[in-house]
């Protein structure tokens, strides 16, 4: 009885600390589908009307296509260079690793702010800031960072001597990568890619100094909206979708984790 208890209330504990978390979340999704003009909760009617207001406005549009572009390229070369520093710290076993690691994953303690300032005063130097190159360049910089996190973690579980034996049979490096590693990494490739992508496209502070009039991310869009608008039912709508964008790229990245681990 003791026991059953216990669980009761352990359960009861997280499901009230989960509600606290996303209690803002429910109330931002039910008021986007409210027919009305203010933002009101409860919803007195429900309605898409702010959600077709948001998809057919134009700025978005190209807004959404710039974030979804930038994602995608810089996701591909920060897990791409994060794999390679992370193979190589792993696999290397160098005796200074540890200060290597924290100097690669210390962006992660910085505020975005001091980030963007710093790479600012370079960009002024080269003359890119408000370019795409620049603005790529920026969001590989703070999303290789979690990308480097989650490979070093997965090639310290990778057993060495997996790779040791297909060497002795006679495979060659890159069979060796092909083969062995890359696959046995997979779970771990497609879990930096989901949360560099995720880190890339919900920015705001860095892409607000950094980006050019031509390169506005949707959610700095969304922001600058707010400034001026106020919380305004289109404003809620667009925040309901990019909610609702964050969850499916997670539960799509989680589903091609379990996939990768099958094979």
């Amino acid at each position: 009885m003791t026991s059953r208890f216990s669980k009761g209330l352990m359960l009861a504990g997280v499901i009230a600390i989960l509600l606290f978390l996303l209690a803002p979340i429910l109330v931002l999704i039910f008021s986007a589908f409210d027919g009305g003009n203010v933002f009101r909760f409860p919803p007195r009617s429900y309605s898409l009307r702010w959600f077709e207001e948001a998809l057919t406005h134009t700025e978005y549009r190209s807004s959404l296509w710039v974030s979804t572009v930038l994602g995608i390229i810089s996701t591909a070369i920060a897990v791409g260079l994060s794999s390679l520093a992370a193979f190589g710290l792993v696999r290397g076993k160098p005796s200074y690793r540890l200060g290597l690691e924290v100097l690669l994953l210390a962006p992660l303690t910085l505020p975005l702010v001091v980030w963007a300032i710093a790479l600012l005063s370079i960009y002024a130097q080269l003359g890119i800031n408000g370019t795409l190159p620049g603005l790529i360049l920026a969001h590989v910089t703070i999303t290789m960072p979690f990308a480097a996190r989650i490979m070093i973690a997965t090639f310290d579980e990778i057993d060495p001597r997996l790779e040791a034996a297909a060497k002795s049979l006679g495979a060659s490096p890159w069979h060796v990568v092909r083969r062995i590693t890359l696959p046995l990494a997979m779970p771990g490739l497609m879990s930096s890619t989901a949360i560099a992508f995720l880190v890339s496209f919900n920015d705001v502070v860095v892409t607000t100094l950094i980006a050019g009039a031509g390169w506005i991310t949707f959610p700095v869009r969304t922001f600058s909206r707010l400034r001026t608008e106020g919380i305004d039912p289109t404003t809620i709508a667009i925040a309901a979708m990019i909610v609702a964008f964050t969850i499916v790229v997670i539960v799509l990245g989680q589903r091609l984790f379990q996939l990768s681990r099958r094979f």
